[in-house]
């Protein structure tokens, strides 16, 4: 049947004058009968030849590598700085938090950007002062601090202090320590004396704080001084539990707010953590303070200026591990005889 009407059709051409040439069994139409098709006809002919040359000239789109700016301590030539236990970290400091015995050092005296461990001086500000934990603080477009890290928190939500300190502490929540300082007896500017008066009063001489947050990179200190902060720090509980929470559902009015921690050394069953912090910025890197209890010992861990999470995470597990075998060594070596020796 369509035999039938395609000779038909051919033969009603030829009377007409329509000339068609043939190619093989293909009949092409010349371009006067492409001017008489239908345009949808027309249209649909040319995606589907648009179609078959993408398809020939398929090219696959190189990936975008996005490089990140180096970091203060990089500029220093930190990075550089060797170490027996080959940290990727540029500093790093482990102490005897009950006796202050140093067993681990690197670049530990150099001022550097502290990113969200600033939180830390943040929070104990918040926990000595006078303010009620269960008093409700309201967010407001003034807590919308400039910056790349996301916050749960929308304006008009209410939360108690407490829930507020544990968003800045364990989610490192921007919004909620900029709340934290706002609504401090005198504001922000006076919150931010209270920090730097605190970490005078404590001794940390090469530490400065500029705002609540850590986003400023004007909030220097050494790892000396925050171990400082971390030893002071871990005697209030309300500290110890708020860093230390791997999840939390928060109370923020009519709405249940969900953070989870930034640290992933929080539910190893290797550590013992009882205080962290973690932070981060382009010009701090990758940093960690760490209070955990092993071979016998209250430890205080610092590392700053870590290429990544996992090298951070990394650096701190090799400082355990190290300690761990140098008190194994000690201990089996003290119960030898002398006549063992020999």
């Amino acid at each position: 049947m369509n035999l039938r009407r395609t000779l038909v059709w051919l033969a009603s051409c030829a009377l007409l004058g329509t000339g068609f040439v043939t190619t093989g069994s293909v009949v092409a139409a010349p371009a006067s009968q492409v001017a008489s098709m239908s345009p949808a006809k027309v249209t649909k002919q040319a995606k589907h030849k648009k179609v078959k040359r993408a398809k020939k000239k398929r090219v696959v789109k190189k990936r975008r590598i996005r490089r990140q700016a180096p970091s203060v301590a990089m500029l220093a030539g930190l990075r550089n700085t060797p170490d027996p236990l080959e940290l990727s970290s540029s500093v790093a400091y482990m102490v005897d938090q009950d006796t202050g015995e140093v067993f681990f050092d690197k670049n530990a005296d150099v001022k550097l950007p502290i990113a969200s461990v600033t939180k830390l001086m943040t929070a104990l500000v918040i926990a000595e002062s006078e303010l009620s934990l269960r008093s409700k603080i309201r967010v407001t477009r003034a807590d919308y601090v400039s910056s790349r890290a996301t916050s749960k928190l929308r304006n008009g939500m209410v939360l108690t202090r407490k829930a507020a300190l544990q968003a800045a502490l364990m989610s490192s929540d921007n919004r909620a320590a900029h709340m934290l300082a706002r609504t401090f007896p005198g504001g922000k500017k006076a919150f931010i004396q209270a920090m730097n008066a605190k970490a005078e009063e404590l001794g940390m001489l090469d530490s400065h704080f500029a705002d609540p947050t850590g986003l400023s990179n004007a909030n220097v200190s050494t790892a000396r001084d925050l171990a400082i902060l971390v030893a002071e720090a871990h005697k209030h509980a309300v500290i110890r539990d708020a860093s230390t929470s791997p999840v939390a559902l928060l109370s923020a009015g009519r709405y249940k707010v969900r953070m989870q921690t930034t640290n992933r050394l929080i539910g190893d069953p290797r550590w013992n953590v009882g205080l962290q912090k973690t932070g981060f910025t382009t010009a701090a890197g990758r940093c960690m303070v760490v209070q955990s209890e092993f071979a016998g010992r209250r430890m205080v861990m610092v590392v700053l200026d870590s290429a990544s999470n996992g090298k951070r995470a990394d650096d701190m597990l090799r400082m355990r591990r190290w300690f761990e075998a140098e008190t194994e060594f000690a201990q089996q070596f003290a119960k030898i005889s002398p006549y063992e020796l020999l």
